[in-house]
């Protein structure tokens, strides 16, 4: 396993030194349900000043979109959920992540899986490489790569507090016992998908530190594993990875302890990174994109900083958002050099408001 971790890392590195080679400028929006005609969502984003839509796989899958996207001038990325897999985890339930409490890593449709699982990795990797030849994608974003935490609803007054830890399933722990290599293998009994709270108890209480470390260490050895898989089927592809949109030391470094995020490990293997910068549906108010860029770049070389920003509320349960808001957000997020993502197009169908808003301030960026 060591052999082809090296493997893996040697030729990550290579190919990394080529990730961030696409010196398009980006102004994009994500799609995650088709509303109208595929080809008038073409149409209304060329209008916008948009050049790249991210979509999920029922969107791509829409031939007249493709079409339209090609007619246009318009590249789209596919969004692919890496670690949150309901379909998997209805195939194999011991796959859910789980929590000190026994837990599973759910939140409504959401299910996701334990990163440790290198069976569902290599399974994962397939899909991604028939969905990539059969949808033609200009590009890739790799969504849900951390561990399980809905992080849109942590109080930024507060963070994360008493938030359940991911994952103590029993390929996390075998894992971790194996990278770390402390002396707990014989605590692990043969045959069977248990990890005995005991166990469990002393990983948390005594080896806190190294569980933290090596959680983040797992994350990066699959950013390793599926980047350059990607790579090396479809060596021009672009990839980019979704963030937290939290700084490193935030929360207590809650970022790298509880997501499992170090974005500057992360980074090297990705052509982009895209914080998911929502500051209403995270409370975080105005000015607050600008302060988060401003810390990331200590962590993100700036060409590969791709902020997503929130174009208003996603339904009645959601914060509002000002007209104002949305303004100051867009002029900060537009300083990036790789450009921006919009969170989503739907939301601007029908808001002339901040339809004129978007094209006056990205339109003829």
């Amino acid at each position: 396993m060591k052999t082809v971790l090296s493997a893996l890392w040697l030729l990550s590195l290579i190919l990394s030194q080529e990730a961030g080679r696409h010196p398009r400028v980006i102004r994009g929006a994500k799609v995650y349900r088709a509303v109208r005609d595929p080809r008038d969502l073409v149409r209304f984003a060329k209008s916008l000043g948009l050049n790249t839509l991210f979509v999920g796989d029922q969107l791509a899958a829409s031939l007249p979109f493709r079409q339209e996207c090609q007619k246009a001038g318009l590249q789209y990325f596919l969004i692919i959920r890496i670690f949150n897999d309901p379909e998997a985890a209805a195939d194999d339930a011991t796959m859910i992540s789980v929590d000190r409490e026994g837990r599973q890593g759910r939140r409504g449709d959401d299910v996701m899986i334990s990163p440790a699982r290198e069976d569902f990795r290599r399974i994962k990797r397939e899909r991604i490489r028939a969905a990539i030849e059969r949808l033609k994608p200009d590009g890739v974003t790799l969504d849900y790569f951390r561990y399980f935490i809905y992080w849109e609803g942590v109080d930024p007054k507060t963070g994360p507090l008493n938030f359940p830890a991911f994952s103590f399933d029993r390929a996390s722990v075998e894992d971790f016992v194996r990278a770390t290599g402390l002396p707990l293998k014989p605590d692990l009994p043969p045959g069977t998908q248990e990890v005995p709270r005991a166990l469990i108890d002393r990983i948390w209480n005594h080896h806190r530190e190294a569980w933290y470390r090596w959680r983040v260490e797992r994350l990066v050895e699959d950013a390793q594993e599926f980047t350059s898989f990607i790579r090396q089927q479809f060596p021009e592809l672009p990839i980019v990875l979704h963030a937290v949109p939290w700084t490193r030391d935030e929360f207590g470094g809650a970022r790298e302890k509880i997501v499992g995020q170090d974005l500057r490990r992360l980074a090297p293997f990705f052509d982009y990174v895209s914080p998911m910068e929502y500051s209403a549906l995270t409370r975080r108010g105005p000015g607050w994109v600008e302060r988060l860029n401003r810390n990331l770049v200590a962590e993100v070389p700036a060409a590969k900083l791709l902020p997503s920003v929130e174009v208003g509320p996603d339904g009645p349960q959601f914060p509002l958002m000002s007209l104002e808001d949305y303004e100051s957000d867009l002029i900060a997020a537009r300083k990036a050099s790789a450009g921006l993502v919009l969170y989503h197009l739907e939301l601007l169908l029908d808001d002339p408001a901040r339809q004129d808003i978007t094209k006056r301030l990205i339109g003829g960026r």
